[in-house]
């Protein structure tokens, strides 16, 4: 992915794939940084949050969408 930058962060990775997946779903390419504080003692986003990352260029498509969908 070409300048990747944050779109969103989650507590749980299952809410990151969500979100992932409904980007993919609108053509908008995206890559999920897990968290392995999250996922080893289900800190969340206390600790490590599961954040969503997209091309610069559909930056506010991704954020567009997220809100829409009530992601963030």
């Amino acid at each position: 992915m070409k300048n990747p930058v944050q779109a969103a962060q989650f507590s749980t990775p299952q809410m990151a794939a969500l979100a992932a997946g409904m980007l993919e779903n609108n053509g908008i390419a995206c890559v999920v940084e897990p968290s392995e504080m999250s996922t080893l003692y289900g800190a969340g986003s206390t600790w490590a949050p599961v954040r969503v990352f997209v091309p610069q260029d559909r930056l506010d498509d991704a954020l567009r969408l997220l809100r829409e969908h009530g992601d963030i």
